[in-house]
């Protein structure tokens, strides 16, 4: 089982929320099984609250968006335009052996922050067309 972290350039690319944002549940274990608490899941090193934000990047074949699930541990929970920019801060891809010995592999990503860019996107036609 092999597993890395790659930090990503998010000046190379540019992601884009979809407005969805979750707050992460803490798990028990119970005698009935494994439940949901309720309460919001909490990062032991930092009290923060740790959210799933539905992001688009450009991931696919040929820089198509594909949509992510990036993960932040924050107290500070932005709320996000739909097919809006933004900026990932601190952002870190985990690929790791497929689960349940399937072939290929998992990415997760997860960031420090994620905010509304506050810069016209530049992505790689941008620059190109203006190379021409």
């Amino acid at each position: 089982m092999f597993e890395f972290n790659a930090p990503i350039d998010t000046g190379l690319m540019q992601g884009v929320a979809t407005g969805h944002a979750q707050t992460m549940e803490r798990w028990e274990d119970t005698p009935a099984g494994r439940r949901s608490s309720g309460q919001p899941l909490i990062d032991e090193a930092t009290g923060a609250p740790v959210r799933i934000y539905d992001v688009m990047l450009p991931t696919g074949r040929d820089g198509r968006h594909e949509l992510h699930g990036v993960r932040v541990i924050s107290h500070e929970a932005p709320e996000l335009a739909p097919y809006a920019p933004v900026e990932l801060v601190g952002l870190v891809a985990k690929v790791r052996q497929a689960r349940n010995g399937g072939k290929g592999v998992d990415v997760a990503f997860s960031a420090e922050s994620i905010r509304p860019a506050t810069a016209p996107a530049r992505g790689r036609r941008a620059a190109e067309g203006e190379a021409a």
